[in-house]
Order: structure tokens, then sequence, then C-alpha cells
């Protein structure tokens, strides 16, 4: 469960929630909204400090899905076989 105050940010098919002070970014699967539960997590993301503003959120986001994107295309590709 994250803690509050939170930055969400939808992206890619993910959303990437950032609670203040978490050590973690949570990745939850689809556009889930602004949630605190953790039904939907897939993945986190280790973080050495807390956000400054939303912008810290998006690189974070963006480079979690660059680095992931091979890793998510085998795997779907796999579901599909």
């Amino acid at each position: 469960m994250a803690r509050i105050p939170c930055q969400w940010l939808y992206l890619g098919g993910f959303t990437f929630r950032w609670g203040r002070g978490d050590t973690a970014i949570d990745v939850l699967r689809g556009d889930t909204g602004p949630v605190h539960e953790d039904d939907q997590r897939i993945a986190s993301i280790p973080v050495e400090h807390s956000w400054a503003d939303v912008r810290d959120l998006d690189k974070r986001a963006r480079a979690w899905l660059r680095a992931t994107a091979a890793q998510r295309a085998r795997a779907a590709k796999t579901a599909l076989v």
C-alpha cells in the first residue's frame, strides 16, 4: 500500500504509483486510476530518494518501459502461442 501523498502516471499500458517517502515505485497493470491497493501490482522499481514532482515519476516510468520492452514483448509473444 502506497503512502500519501502519491503521484500516479498512466503510460504504456501501466499505472506507475510513487508514494511520498516510498522506497519503490509500484507498477500496476492497466489504467487503475488513483488506487492505493496492490491488487494489480506486477513490479516494483527501487528508488533511492523520494520524488520532487511528477517529472521524476515520468522519467523513472519511461526508463522502466525502455528497460523491460524486450522482456514484455517476449512474454506477449509467448502468451499468444
